[in-house]
């Protein structure tokens, strides 16, 4: 329609590279490879030798075994972790997110109890207690590096803006999950516990290397999916031989079945390794320290426009920060959206950087924000009723919330009367 939108919703978490990489990979891998071959779903693809070197170079892993998503990845890891050290539980962390396995995925959008994970607070001490005491039955601790941007909590999305400012509580984010992760390992090693990275978002985000170059910290098991096949749907998990391991040496009939379909289609293998080879070429340090420079210039410019709002960034992850509590910062997401700004789901709470943003990008961007900040105060949204805004918003919200509920209550009692007039009246009649 004519129109140009800059992306920062960071397509789920796939578009590292961004779009002309994608493009450049896909073409490659079509008149490279794919356009002679067909599916070759079962025989050898030439081109997976190649990627599984690199993945395996990059992963620090000496073996590997490709999947279809990165929910797939993480139930590959988990089963061979159990399957392996012959122990039950999974040890997961508040509000990490780790695909839509149930198995995993305790709480909210899973109507099954998983019984076999123990779900532990980031970042505390306790946690390394309770992984210690029960290291005889814990089979693997598995971590979302993300979570270092907002330790046990979800993806922040706009949505909770109704009430509160939003503080990310990134400040000094990598030195304090570093720490974190280091103890972690150390626990993990000391007590014969696996752990697994599920660097399915950070994977190729925060470095070549991902989470664990980024962090300097090496996990047993590493699971990837998202960018990793140049945008094409893939899983993998990357360890060690005794942890990848699909048979028991000493029971020959005990199997771990994994397989799939469509594992190592040719089509993903050769995207895979297209990919890998082009991440080579990347300076992500040089990438970063570009970011750092221009968050911390949009956040000078704002404080002097006297904006409620500041970003906050964890390598190429960043959000928006809002430094009061205000009714209204929700629509915000909205206006950047009117100055073609393409965010995800979650509004303000989560945006990437894709790392072909050059200055020119970064420029249209900061004017984008800008202008959404301007058209934010001129409607009036940045309200403020005084010194105790926080309060009289709380009281504001949970009004509306007691006088919805009231409506509601009503409408479903006149239905219930209703009903039960209806009802005589029809017994009435018929006897």
């Amino acid at each position: 329609d004519g129109h140009k939108i800059l992306d920062v919703s960071g397509s789920y978490g796939v578009n590292v590279i961004g779009y002309e990489g994608f493009k450049s990979i896909g073409n490659r891998a079509h008149s490279e490879t794919l356009k002679d071959m067909g599916p070759v779903l079962g025989p050898i693809h030439p081109d997976l030798r190649g990627a599984l070197s690199m993945l395996s170079e990059v992963a620090g892993q000496p073996e590997c075994s490709l999947h279809m998503s990165g929910t797939e990845a993480v139930m590959c890891a988990t089963r061979l972790a159990r399957f392996n050290t012959k122990k039950k539980y999974i040890v997961s962390f508040g509000a990490a997110y780790h695909g839509w396995y149930d198995a995993v995925q305790p709480g909210v959008g899973n109507e099954r109890t998983p019984t076999d994970i123990i779900v532990l607070k980031d970042m505390s001490p306790a946690s390394l207690r309770v992984i210690r005491s029960r290291a005889h039955e814990i089979a693997a601790v598995l971590v979302n590096p993300l979570q270092a941007f907002t330790p046990n909590q979800p993806p922040p999305s706009d949505g909770t803006l109704i009430r509160k400012a939003r503080d990310s509580g990134v400040t000094n984010a990598r030195k304090a999950f570093k720490e974190w992760l280091l103890k972690l390992r150390s626990t993990c090693t000391q007590t014969g516990v696996v752990l697994i990275f599920d660097e399915v978002y950070t994977g190729f985000r925060l470095a070549r290397g991902g989470a664990q170059e980024y962090f300097d910290v090496k996990a047993d098991m590493i699971c990837y999916g998202k960018a990793l096949a140049g945008g094409m749907p893939i899983g993998a998990v990357c360890g060690p031989a005794h942890l990848m391991r699909r048979f028991d040496p000493d029971h020959p009939l005990r199997l771990c079945y994994l397989v799939g379909t469509f594992s190592a289609h040719p089509s993903i293998v050769t995207m895979t390794k297209k990919f890998l080879e082009d991440i080579k070429k990347i300076d992500y340090q040089k990438k970063h320290d570009v970011y750092d420079v221009w968050v911390g210039l949009m956040n000078k410019e704002l404080e002097e426009r006297g904006h409620p709002v500041r970003l906050a960034h964890f390598a190429s992850v960043w959000l928006f920060q809002y430094t009061e509590p205000g009714r209204f910062h929700w629509l915000m997401q909205y206006y950047l959206r009117s100055r073609m700004v393409n965010l995800a789901w979650v509004g303000t709470g989560r945006l990437s950087f894709s790392l072909d943003f050059n200055s020119e990008h970064l420029a249209v961007l900061r004017e984008s924000v800008l202008l959404a900040c301007q058209d934010m105060e001129e409607g009036g949204w940045w309200w403020t009723s005084g010194p105790n805004h926080a309060s009289v918003i709380k009281s504001m919200v949970n009004k509306e919330i007691a006088w919805s509920l009231t409506v509601s209550a009503g409408r479903k009692l006149k239905s219930m009367v209703g009903f039960g007039a209806k009802s005589t009246s029809h017994a009435c009649k018929t006897v």
